[in-house]
């Protein structure tokens, strides 16, 4: 599709059987918290090295970059991921899928999430919001 060789990465192996996809997207999304745990709450483990992949669906990937932690000083830790999000799936459903999921890690009080960057866009917490923001940023790549 893309004629380029580095827009084919490994994707997953599921099973005994490895899953080759192309990636159509990655979003990076940057998450203000209080809470330092909130990536093993994010990525469901107990331990999120740098890389960690959670598979959301089989067509959306959450990736922990990096954390920048502040909380000692007073501020807000940094938690940067990435969604990636593969060719084969519609831009509306992709968009529906990061939302939801987003709002429903990111919206208790456990979170304790202060802002959400997406794309270096501001965003409110809100999900009909993220949903735009991420079209936004499909668009632009589009």
């Amino acid at each position: 599709m893309y004629g380029r060789f580095d827009d084919l990465r490994l994707g997953h192996i599921i099973g005994s059987a490895i899953r080759l996809v192309l990636i159509f997207l990655e979003i990076p999304v940057t998450i203000y918290t209080q809470n330092h745990r909130l990536i093993y709450d994010l990525l469901g483990k107990s331990r999120g090295d740098l890389g960690t992949r959670k598979q959301l669906t089989d067509d959306l990937t959450v990736r922990y970059d990096n954390a920048k932690i502040r909380t000692p000083f007073g501020l807000a830790e940094m938690v940067h991921i990435t969604l990636i999000v593969a060719e084969d799936i519609a831009e509306i459903v992709a968009a529906g899928l990061i939302a939801a999921w987003l709002f429903q890690k990111l919206s208790t009080n456990e979170a304790q999430v202060t802002k959400l960057v997406i794309d270096n866009v501001a965003v409110e917490l809100d999900e009909d919001t993220i949903k735009n923001a991420v079209l936004e940023r499909i668009k632009k790549t589009s």
